[in-house]
């Protein structure tokens, strides 16, 4: 999708927003919306649609918005946008960034308080005017004030995908330096964590100084927080902060290792260096005298070295969080790490039939690019109207153009029929058995009512386990990183239906989902559940997720056997099938 798209979409977006906060006819903003949503789903390039008079012929986009549209695309600004932002403050807008706001309650607030920013918004709460507004209560109050703070706790923190990339960059810069011997990235992004607060560098150098005074002035710094000969400390535009540490060279692998952590772990193997007679820290690896002093350093090429010198299996970076991987790299029992080219197709992928970004051929010849073996269409369900969810005929119609499109792919790849389904509140999915019986499988997920209890939320997502054409179960905590907290469930309890009735749960990779979370896999990995890694692809540029997701997975302790998508075509079909 091309920028001036992206543009247009947006802006027809926070029209649909402004007009809702002035309480507008419903239709006129669905109107906007449709468009929108139209905008995305089709082939032709809007500027050309645009110059050869044609886009009154798209779908969805009615005459009113021809001009509109027209404006914005040869202009690159609309009066109607700039005039509706005028009719209300600056910063009424940031009030929809709180979780939980919607246009409503904004527009509630707004007109009732005259509440405009998010720290009115808060003193309204904290001092009972929104307790005392029809249809809130102290309730909402208490809940909107959990919100903001939790909003404020997310703005330090920063998705593992978007502060990797950052310290990729940094690092590609830095290692032009020629003084600097060797620079990596360390603490919680090589681990793989989530979410992080800062970016951790670890280099080695016998000239540190020339390196630091490099460092603090690269480009995008906001601020230098400290500026030290071995340790300073950055932060950059985008509120990031940046630590970087020198050490002597000789001093290297046991800093790199020390600092990449985690402290559990580290303690772990102090713990046992220690019975072995040996001390570890961040300087080095030594035996000790008699007396207990540090004696000779041990020699330690790398970090495989350090954990030989413990008689122990090299610990990945993702596995060391004291979660049984010591005592699993004594007995040789560290589990095989599942590799990106043995992955053979992902199972869960939109189409711009619902809210996707590009047809089935599309998706298909990607998918041969990447030699992948096979590949699942699952747009979403009729329920979810927010994502222009297929009817059970239109469900129907796109079964029978895969099935078409198979017998022209032949034997050299396998195109199946699913759909990502809507759990209902009451646990029953969102079309007929007969409508479901016609897939080659079922992914369940939920989409709405996410403020259930704890009860009702678990006792949901089970009976759609249980129901006999579910196969996958998608992102079951419905998390949103740094926007939407894990809904209240029961996940020991969904783990033990999903093996009890051999379903599948999901490991979305999408850097916004990584859910099922890591921490719950290996109690899913002993009770037999299967794993099924996908990227939730909306487009094409979602499948770059896969190869971080399969890190995630090792994280989980999940080996090839226990990822789906590392099985072969027939095996595949045949669980799907059962």
């Amino acid at each position: 999708m091309g920028v001036e798209r992206r543009i247009v979409i947006k802006a027809l977006e926070e029209i649909a927003l402004l007009l809702q906060l002035k309480g507008e006819n419903p239709f006129k903003v669905r109107a906007y919306e449709n468009a929108a949503r139209s905008l995305n789903a089709i082939d032709e390039d809007l500027a050309t649609l645009v110059a050869g008079g044609k886009l009154a012929e798209v779908q969805g986009v009615g005459k009113a918005l021809v001009d509109k549209i027209g404006e914005l695309v040869t202009t690159g600004r609309l009066e109607y946008l700039e005039t509706l932002k005028a009719e209300f403050p600056e910063g009424l807008l940031d009030l929809l960034t709180v979780p939980g706001l919607g246009p409503k309650k904004v527009k509630l607030f707004y007109d009732a308080l005259g509440i405009c920013s998010v720290v009115e918004l808060e003193a309204a709460c904290r001092d009972g005017r929104i307790a005392a507004l029809k249809g809130c209560g102290e309730k909402t109050a208490l809940k909107i004030i959990d919100s903001i703070e939790r909003a404020r706790e997310h703005a330090k923190l920063f998705l593992f995908r978007q502060a990797r990339s950052t310290a990729a960059m940094l690092i590609e810069e830095l290692r032009l330096l020629p003084m600097l011997d060797r620079l990596e990235m360390a603490g919680s992004l090589r681990r793989y964590k989530e979410v992080t607060k800062d970016i951790d560098l670890v280099g080695s150098t016998a000239n540190p100084e020339p390196v630091m005074k490099a460092f603090v002035q690269l480009g995008g710094v906001s601020s230098i927080i400290a500026h030290g000969r071995t340790k300073s400390s950055i932060l950059l535009n985008n509120n990031l902060q940046v630590d970087l540490r020198l050490v002597e060279p000789h001093q290297f692998v046991t800093a790199f290792h020390h600092f990449t952590g985690s402290r559990e772990h580290n303690v772990a193997l102090r713990s046992r260096a220690l019975k072995m007679n040996l001390r570890l820290s961040e300087w080095g690896l030594f035996r000790l005298a008699e007396d207990g002093t540090e004696g000779e350093q041990l020699c330690c090429h790398n970090e495989q070295d350090i954990y030989r010198h413990l008689g122990l299996n090299f610990v990945p970076p993702e596995l060391r969080e004291d979660m049984g991987e010591v005592l699993a790299a004594a007995e040789d029992q560290l589990p095989v790490a599942a590799p990106f080219s043995g992955y053979l197709g992902s199972l869960h992928n939109h189409t711009r039939a619902s809210d996707g970004s590009n047809s089935i051929a599309e998706l298909v010849e990607y998918a041969l690019s990447m030699r992948h073996q096979y590949l699942g269409i699952t747009d979403h369900s009729v329920s979810s109207f927010q994502a222009n969810g297929l009817s059970a005929e239109r469900l129907i119609e796109q079964v029978d153009e895969i099935r078409r499109y198979q017998k022209e792919l032949g034997d050299c790849f396998s195109l199946l029929a699913g759909v990502e389904c809507d759990i209902h509140t009451d646990g029953t999915l969102d079309y007929a058995d007969d409508i479901l019986d016609q897939l080659d499988y079922c992914i369940v997920a939920v989409h709405n009512a996410f403020s259930r209890t704890r009860e009702e939320q678990t006792r949901r997502i089970v009976r759609a386990i249980e129901h006999p054409r579910s196969r996958i179960l998608a992102h079951p905590s419905g998390r949103l990183l740094l926007r939407r907290d894990a809904y209240d469930i029961d996940m020991d309890r969904i783990i033990d239906a999903a093996a009890v009735n051999r379903v599948a749960i999901e490991f979305n990779c999408h850097p916004m989902r990584l859910d099922m979370d890591w921490r719950f896999w290996q109690k899913a990995k002993r009770k037999g559940v299967i794993c099924s890694l996908n990227p939730d692809a909306h487009s094409l540029t979602n499948f770059d997720y896969i190869e971080d997701g399969l890190a995630f997975c090792r994280k989980g302790w999940l080996e090839p056997e226990d990822i789906l998508n590392f099985w072969p075509p027939a095996d595949v079909k045949a669980f799907l099938r059962q």
